[in-house]
């Protein structure tokens, strides 16, 4: 039998930027089963990881290896470990901090060691400290290649990343805290969207950077986001995702590209039973707090994003009953001047400073048209004040592809 050493250094896509085309994989049991490993998931680990997205869809044999790095990782967390990634093609070696781990269940190509790594990467934005580099390594046999062991790369020591991880809890426990009891999974959803944006800044200098993992090691993760406040897209939608879990809400992340054919990520969501696209950080523009892509089709989304071949599980998503614009009440389907003042009076009353806006596609040049006449329109508005109040001077954004209007209060 022939026999020969293989080792593999891959790099995962580092995103910097703004996701359909759909990858269908197996659909796998959520159960752990043994195969021909003799790995055994510990109870207390196989509850927090068995409901996962990308986990729920691997088949069994990578759920064996799933269930084994997700041990490893929580088991070494605090202890640091040197890890050697060689790629045979080149004949170079690198050693990394990182983490070794003996696959229950030998992978049989770079594809599923792709999917392995990507399927776990994208259930546990908890670990934040794993980077985009991964290895694997085995022997070749006369049926093919055995790949036996699966190394991932830190990007802290361990001291840091314990550090790191107590200061990422503590703002999670906080945001959470501000979720009323018996709030419904779309309330919560939005509190935690909202609270994220008010927290994190883009980070125009790591996006723009020629290497931007380089540039910044925390932009990429949740505690970039909810840390540091200052993260690019992966950073913010792996922070999004790891509030909606801990709020029990189920979703994934989704990867793909702008218009401009740029790398981009954000979420997709379940909320009471039905999918949606969610794009935080489009959400966050000029730091500006909006919803236009809050709980969106994938019609409205391919507007604008287009999906890579790297997603799990990712199917067209049609529903609008958890859309924001819908489920505020602020979606505007009338010609009637009048009617538009009278809702966005009832904002202001409310106590609003930002009035977040959508048109239907015939009503939406005429909706711009008012709310650009400012005398007009704040005139308007405060004869449907039933409270005295009057509208505050204003400023506004409109995204003609959506329809959508942001009204909000002029720094004084």
């Amino acid at each position: 039998m022939l026999r020969r050493l293989l080792a593999i250094l891959l790099c995962a896509a580092v995103l910097t930027l703004s996701g359909c085309r759909f990858f269908w994989p197996e659909q796998g049991s959520s159960k752990v089963e043994s195969g021909s490993g003799s790995f055994h998931a510990r109870p207390e680990d196989l509850r927090e990881y068995e409901n996962k997205w990308c986990y729920q869809r691997l088949d069994r044999r990578l759920q064996q290896d799933y269930g084994a790095l997700y041990q490893k990782v929580r088991e070494d967390f605090g202890r640091d470990e040197t890890v050697t990634i060689s790629d045979s093609s080149s004949g170079t070696s690198v050693a990394y901090d990182g983490i070794r781990v003996e696959l229950p269940e030998p992978l049989r190509n770079e594809e599923e060691a792709k999917t392995l790594y990507t399927a776990f990467m994208r259930d546990n934005p908890e670990f934040f400290h794993i980077g985009n580099i991964y290895g694997f390594d085995g022997h070749q046999t006369d049926k093919g290649n055995e790949f036996t062991s699966f190394k991932l790369v830190y990007v802290m020591n361990a001291s840091e990343r314990v550090r790191a991880r107590t200061l990422l809890e503590k703002a999670v426990e906080e945001i959470l805290e501000l979720i009323p009891e018996g709030a419904d999974e779309f309330q919560r959803e939005l509190i935690l969207h909202d609270e994220l944006l008010s927290r994190c800044t883009y980070d125009q200098a790591t996006a723009a950077a020629p290497d931007p993992a380089a540039s910044s090691v925390t932009a990429f993760n949740a505690y970039g986001a909810l840390v540091v406040g200052k993260a690019v897209c992966e950073g913010y939608s792996r922070a999004m995702q790891l509030l909606l879990e801990r709020a029990g809400i189920q979703s994934t992340v989704v990867t793909g590209f702008d218009e401009k054919k740029q790398p981009h990520m954000w979420n997709l969501v379940t909320i009471d039973g039905q999918n949606y696209h969610l794009d935080p950080t489009w959400d966050d523009s000029e730091d500006l707090l909006r919803h236009t892509y809050f709980n969106i089709t994938t019609k409205d989304l391919t507007l604008t994003h287009s999906l890579d071949e790297e997603n799990i599980g990712v199917d067209t998503c049609t529903a609008e009953n958890a859309n924001y614009y819908r489920r505020t009440g602020n979606y505007i389907d009338d010609y009637s001047h009048k009617n538009i003042a009278q809702l966005v009076a009832r904002r202001v009353e409310e106590g609003k400073e930002l009035i977040d806006l959508r048109f239907a596609p015939d009503k939406y040049n005429n909706g711009r048209l008012f709310v650009k006449a400012e005398s007009w329109f704040m005139d308007t508005v405060n004869q449907q004040m039933e409270s005295g109040m009057t509208m505050w001077p204003y400023e506004y954004r409109a995204n003609m592809t959506y329809g959508t209007i942001t009204i909000y209060k002029k720094a004084e």
